[in-house]
């Protein structure tokens, strides 16, 4: 019997006849690793035969539930009585888990070889301190036969996932002497860090839905998605905790990246994504302790730069310690951070920096071989321009910056030594290279461009930083002029690559990362 945390393939048929007839749980039926949920409450021609006849196919390795209506159960008119009966069939034949709610009498129930799950759903709401959560499982834990305590529950936000981190760790530590386990299952995307991360805290297996299916429970990953993007069956205690921080967050490609360089290096990390609404300052306080390494995107990149500061009291005064490097200080925003312990700190505290100004510069440097008294037109005035600006500078460049508001270019200019211009200025500008940092041309607004064809000098390099499309309508112009042209990938690519490296201090897979990169982003265009 197999020892690693497993994957739980949730049903979503409405009918046994369905499920049987469903090519891909027949696929997983008593796979090593995996688990088939059975609900129950689903079949809309469940009886005793019917029954019998799903578990000859899945009792081995199936849980089994029959949930109650006041929890999500699919029969309302389904008695206790009735639900049991069924339970305990199962029971006989053998299945691997029994899963019945706490508020269900089992008086007579007898889980015979099976692992008793005690389970809790709230489809509204989720505890709001770590006492709810304890409050909620203690009484759960003390009841006889049970083998693992279950809750599943509706945060808001990310911020609401934070008890369920603390309440994880008050379960599952190694000086608990109780032999049962605990899931937490926060639901929706706010929660998807708990199923992804359950072996890490010690839990036995997660929940995971068919690949096309729409799972039993919000924010349900597929079991693909778990065991080849999050190496879900290898993850245990021991593994360090990376993530991107953001909103929306749900179409970073960041998570498939890092996790394909992990795997290729074969490292014990796992990179995860987290939707962090408002002010991300309470989730890097409360979520240092699980984080080791954490990539920020839009809109977090400039106030995320208040985590990095450490105050401590010293006789002679405060002491105030902004863990930024200087480039990171003068652009205003971070994209990386990285956990340390500090040395003006006894607590775990950040250090920032932003991977994308060397990115971007990376970038040009490929198309000119150098930027050293190069002249290069930055286009936009916001947070990406800023880095390009400082990074391209940094390697002596000249920048010059246009931008439709006037008065941006101009603040941006003066901030960082560049000129600002107008698009009255652009035939008399003498260019070696143009760089796009507006969001003109993404998808789904493929159909704009930050210039018309004509404004394009002939002959130059023309650099879009937007990635999704791979071919913006900028570079598809820049190339009818005869320009040589930069696709946005590359600097996506070489910003993570700076990442990992500074994370795991080891040389990054570059062509792996490039590679998943591409193709799922051929994907996503495939299905426009």
């Amino acid at each position: 019997m197999t020892t690693q945390p497993q994957i739980c393939v949730a049903t979503h048929h409405s009918s046994i006849e369905a499920l049987l007839s469903d090519a891909e749980f027949l696929s997983l039926a008593n796979r090593d690793g995996f688990l088939v949920e059975l609900r129950l409450d689903f079949f809309d021609d469940l009886t005793e035969a019917s029954l019998d006849r799903a578990l000859n196919t899945f009792a081995p390795n199936a849980l089994v539930t029959f949930r109650h209506p006041l929890e999500g159960g699919k029969r309302p008119n389904a008695t206790d009585a009735e639900r049991l009966a069924f339970l305990q069939r199962a029971a006989d034949r053998g299945v691997a888990y029994i899963d019945i709610e706490a508020r269900t009498p089992r008086d007579g129930f007898d889980k015979r070889s099976a692992k008793l799950i005690l389970s809790y759903h709230d489809f509204e709401k989720a505890p709001k301190h770590e006492e709810e959560y304890l409050k909620i499982l203690n009484p759960m834990r003390h009841q006889p036969d049970v083998d693992v305590v279950k809750i599943a529950v509706m945060p808001a936000t990310i911020n609401d996932t934070i008890p369920a981190l603390y309440g994880y760790g008050y379960c599952n530590n190694d000086a608990d002497p109780d032999p049962f386990s605990t899931l937490i299952l926060c639901m929706g995307e706010a929660g998807l860090w708990t199923r992804v991360l359950a072996g890490f805290f010690g839990a036995p297996f997660t929940f995971a839905r068919g690949e096309g299916a729409p799972g039993t429970a919000p924010g349900q990953p597929t079991w693909r998605e778990l065991r080849d993007i999050y190496r879900f069956h290898q993850i245990t205690s021991k593994w360090q905790i990376y993530g991107v921080i953001g909103n929306p967050i749900g179409h970073s490609l960041s998570p498939l990246m890092h996790n394909a360089a992990f795997e290729e290096l074969q490292l014990s990390c796992v990179y995860l994504p987290f939707k962090v609404e408002g002010d991300p300052q309470r989730f890097m306080h409360e979520f240092v302790v699980l984080l080791d390494g954490v990539s920020v995107t839009i809109p977090h990149k400039e106030s995320i730069l208040k985590c990095c500061v450490i105050k401590q009291a010293l006789p002679a005064g405060m002491l105030t310690v902004e863990q930024v490097d200087e480039a990171t200080r003068t652009i205003g925003a971070a994209n990386t951070l990285k956990r340390n312990l500090g040395k003006v700190s006894e607590f775990p505290s950040w250090s920032g920096s932003n991977t994308d100004a060397p990115a971007a510069a990376d970038c040009l440097e490929s198309g000119l071989g150098t930027l050293q008294d190069k002249h290069v037109l930055i286009i936009g005035a916001g947070g990406a321009a800023r880095a390009v600006a400082v990074g391209v500078k940094e390697r002596g460049a000249r920048v010059s910056v246009l931008n439709r508001t006037r008065e941006r270019a101009e603040t941006l200019a003066r901030e960082t030594g560049a000129t600002a211009v107008s698009f009255d200025d652009l035939p008399t500008l003498k260019l070696d290279a143009i760089v796009n940092t507006t969001p003109l041309g993404m998808v789904p607004n493929v159909d704009t461009s930050p210039l018309e064809e004509n404004q394009i000098p002939n002959g130059g390099l023309v650099f879009d930083t937007v990635y999704n499309p791979l071919r913006t309508k900028l570079l598809e112009m820049a190339e009818r002029r005869g320009c040589k042209t930069i696709e946005g990938i590359e600097m996506f690519i070489g910003q993570g690559v700076r990442q990992f490296e500074l994370w795991t201090g080891q040389k990054a897979p570059r062509e792996t990362m490039h590679r998943v990169v591409l193709e799922a982003l051929k994907k996503r265009q495939a299905k426009k």
